[in-house]
């Protein structure tokens, strides 16, 4: 491939490393889980396996040992390398950071390599120039994260060599992970470890037959026998075929032609992985936008509900008209208003006492809204919550955090008081009875719903301002009510899923790098 080809198919890669980088599938709907370890193997298969033969003409061959637990992995790895490069137990899992074993000609070209994303390079003097040698942990280890490296190792492998022993080989785990290995179309080989001369014939047939009939027949099988209870290495001999072939393998540049063979295997999977990925972030962009719509939904009906409240005056009934004729009857501090006689010089004097009195009127309409104004935020809370729990999406601890961060008596104060202040700034002018305070306070009561109030006010004039006051409880109540929306929307838009329309271009491209590999 010349140099402008090559350069074109390093950006190629690099976009599409960005863009799968960008993206997320955050929510936890059907089939995300998997989504995402597709994601991760395509990161670990481009960054690992893809990027650096293409950024590098010398770079070594990535050989990952992988298998099941107690398969005497790091066992065989060490006894190839001829020291204990990777600690060997019969404690499970043994294996928590990956060894990547180099020979100390091959540090610079692997400075940069994304496999030491996974695990501490170890430069070996007895390891094989041009071979990055790779203890991965079990594939069945009982520690998840454990399990995912191995996974991600698999992925970034060259040359990925399955370790199983005699007893084990038949295992559905071993079947299953040579199958994942072949579907994705990694080179592969099999080490068959501690078989006994009694078990050497059949096993081994046994196996090739299995092998087989997996299209994995010119897969290399490598048989180490059983070296009964020892500790430490192998002896040489027993390695030596095996080490012979990696050898091999670096010495007449077959490692190339692995490369070669796995990425030419594996880009078109790369491509259908990416599109099957863009879908589904387009379908989380499309869940995300879909919840939203039921937080809004599902707090409207209160709103409407608490709207209704407020046009209808239904916030002076009750108590508040109680305590109006009360305190407005013959003899209370607030009859001459009613019966519009403006105070003598006497009844002067007693300003502030029905003023007062205008203001406990007042207060009890605020009761009377602040009881509503809670229930309506809980209803819209609860609301929400269960349009969420019905959703396919499990939104349980996102609706949970929400759900905390929404406080229905905080939002009911801090709503009733803003409109206080308003009525307040209105600017209300003294008249013969009440002060710009007592005013103010008839003003709230008669948009509140107090007959007696609404009557008052008309008398006297302050019907447009009524009407405003009315306007701005509904105006705080709609704030009211957003808010308790904006705590779950407000979550949501914390999501990013990233753009899916970038997945796609670099699919749409990835056929552009298929061909430049056939051609090359």
């Amino acid at each position: 491939m010349n140099t402008a080809s090559n350069s074109e198919l390093v950006a190629l890669v690099e976009r599409t490393v960005g863009a799968l980088k960008g993206v997320t599938l955050p929510l936890d709907m059907p089939g995300a889980n998997e989504l995402n370890t597709t994601r991760r193997q395509l990161l670990a298969q481009l960054e690992s396996r893809i990027l650096p033969h293409l950024r590098e003409t010398e770079v070594p061959t990535i050989v990952v040992l992988g298998g099941s637990s107690g398969a005497g992995k790091s066992t065989l790895f060490n006894s190839v390398l001829g020291e204990e490069a990777s600690e060997a137990g019969v404690l499970r899992p043994t294996t928590r950071t990956p060894v990547i074993a180099i020979h100390p000609s091959d540090k610079r070209s692997m400075s940069r390599h994304g496999i030491g994303n996974y695990g501490k390079f170890v430069e070996v003097a007895g390891g094989i120039p041009g071979i990055a040698f790779v203890d991965a942990p079990d594939l069945d280890s009982v520690d998840e994260s454990n399990r995912e490296l191995s996974a991600r190792l698999m992925d970034s492998a060259d040359l990925w060599v399955f370790v199983t022993t005699a007893s084990r080989y038949g295992d559905a785990v071993a079947w299953s992970t040579l199958e994942t290995a072949r579907r994705r179309g990694i080179t592969t080989a099999v080490v068959l470890d501690r078989v006994s001369e009694r078990a050497f014939a059949p096993v081994r047939e046994d196996l090739v037959s299995r092998m087989a009939q997996m299209d994995l027949a010119d897969s290399p099988l490598f048989i180490i026998p059983d070296q009964g209870p020892h500790e430490g290495l192998l002896p040489a001999n027993v390695v030596a075929e095996f080490r012979g072939w990696l050898e091999t393998i670096a010495a007449r540049k077959m490692g190339e032609a692995l490369v070669d063979r796995t990425t030419a295997a594996t880009l078109p999977h790369l491509r259908t992985d990416l599109t099957v990925l863009a879908e589904a972030v387009e379908m989380q962009s499309n869940a995300i936008t879909d919840l939203k719509d039921k937080a809004r939904e599902a707090t409207s009906a209160p709103l409407e509900k608490l709207a209704t409240n407020i046009e209808h005056g239904r916030f002076g009934r009750g108590a508040p008209t109680t305590s109006w004729l009360s305190l407005a009857s013959t003899g209370g501090p607030l009859a001459s208003l009613v019966a519009g006689r403006k105070p003598g010089l006497f009844a002067k004097r007693r300003g502030g006492e029905r003023d007062n009195a205008m203001s406990a009127i007042f207060d009890a309409v605020l009761s009377s809204a602040r009881v509503a104004l809670v229930q309506g935020i809980l209803a819209a809370r609860g609301n929400v919550e269960t349009a969420w729990r019905e959703d396919i999406a499990n939104l349980d601890e996102l609706a949970k955090a929400a759900s905390a961060s929404v406080n229905p008596d905080e939002i009911a104060d801090r709503t009733l008081a803003a409109w206080a202040r308003d009525l307040r700034a209105s600017g209300s002018k003294d008249n013969a009875w009440l002060s710009g305070v007592g005013v103010a306070a008839l003003i709230g009561a008669a948009a509140g719903g107090v007959a007696g109030a609404q009557k008052a006010a008309a008398e006297l004039g302050y019907g447009s301002q009524v009407e405003a006051a009315r306007a701005s409880l509904a105006s705080h109540v709609r704030e009211a009510l957003d808010e308790v929306t904006s705590a779950y929307t407000g979550a949501l838009d914390e999501i990013s899923v990233g753009d899916a329309r970038a997945l796609r271009l670099r699919a749409s491209e990835l056929l552009d790098i298929e061909h430049m590999v056939e051609r090359a």
